[in-house]
Formats: structure tokens, sequence, C-alpha cells
């Protein structure tokens, strides 16, 4: 699938606290903070925020080219080829090749094509499986968060638990992991999404 607009774009308004990591800001709508558990993971660019209701956010923070850097770094792909394919200016930020691999779709191939274009065309098909996340398989989003321009990997509630958003700027990037409890009755809402997307700026 390829990323799709969000139909819901309602705040949740409940009561919540803000949070500030990685010199940035963003509200959270639960109160409920496990402070034992919570906070920057040592040596690491990982913060987890637990909730008393079982849930959890992880927030990662990494350099605006951490995903290009993979990606070449990866012994399954071959950099000039990639280049060939997707252009230079795809290769130029994180957020750039995340959007060129993510509207390739198998729908986009045909039987009509040269040999060579399909050979190509499957080669970013392989890339893109190996960027999905957990829950993507239930949707795919385009979202904006002040700065930063990214995707939402998987809907609210979906099977797996599981639902990230990875953000871009020219300086940084930010993916926030929400996991949903099993059974829990605290379910994580795309309103609940949106209210972090809403307040996430610069700190002060």
């Amino acid at each position: 699938m390829a990323p799709a607009k969000l139909t819901d774009f309602s705040i949740s308004r409940s009561p919540g606290r803000k949070l500030s990591y990685f010199g940035y800001e963003f509200e959270v709508p639960w109160n409920d903070v496990d402070e034992a558990k919570s906070g920057l993971i040592p040596d690491s660019n990982k913060a987890m925020i637990v909730f008393q209701s079982g849930n959890s956010l992880s927030v990662w923070h990494g350099s605006p080219r951490a995903f290009l850097n993979t990606v070449l770094s990866n012994d399954k792909i071959d950099q000039n080829t990639l280049r060939r394919i997707v252009g230079d200016e795809a290769l130029q930020s994180d957020y750039s090749l995340y959007r060129t691999i993510l509207q390739m779709t198998p729908g986009k191939m045909t039987p009509f094509e040269s040999q060579s274009d399909v050979a190509n065309q499957a080669l970013l098909l392989l890339v893109k499986g190996i960027c999905m996340p957990p829950g993507s398989e239930s949707g795919v989003f385009a979202v904006g968060a002040g700065e930063f321009s990214g995707f939402q990997f998987g809907r609210p509630a979906n099977q797996s638990g599981e639902l990230s958003v990875r953000l871009f700027s020219a300086s940084s990037s930010l993916n926030f992991i929400f996991v949903q409890k099993v059974g829990g009755s605290a379910v994580i809402s795309q309103p609940d999404i949106n209210r972090i997307l809403h307040t996430l700026h610069k700190a002060t």
C-alpha cells in the first residue's frame, strides 16, 4: 500500500502532561505515567514512557540521514543501482527516500515493462519490505508535526498492538512507537496520536 491521507484530525482533550526529550517537547493525553519505569535509556538515543494502564510509548531520536545510512549499508542493496532507480533527489534526505519507496506498490508493475524496469521496481519493493514496521499492514499515512514531515505506520488498535510514527526534519528524526496492552481498557486512539503531533515543538 502507498501512504494515504488521514481522515481523522481530531485532537484528544483528555488530561495529560507535557514531556521533553532530545530537545523537543510534546503532550501525551494520559496522566498515568509510571515514573519508576520511564525516562531516558542510558547510553542510547531512546526514551521509554510506561503508563500504569500497561500501554507504553518509546521515542527514538536520530540524525536526518539515519535511514539512508541503514539502507546504503545493507549488503543486499547495490548503492549505484538504488541511485539510478530513485534519483539523486530521493537520496538527499530520509523523508525523500521514504516517500519514494512507500509510493512503490506491486500494482505499478505491469507485464509491458522491460525486464530492467521490473527488476528496478522489485528492488524498491525489497527495500520497502525492510523498512515497514509492525502494524503497517493495517495502513500507512502521511503526517506532519511542526517542522517535521513523516509517516504513520498502522491504524490504532490494529492486530499487532503496535503503531509507529516516523518524523523527519532538516536537522533530526524522531520515531514514536506506541504499544497497546493486549486486552487493556485504555485504547490508544487517533486523536491521542494527533495530540502528540499537534503539540510537538522544539523545547525553549
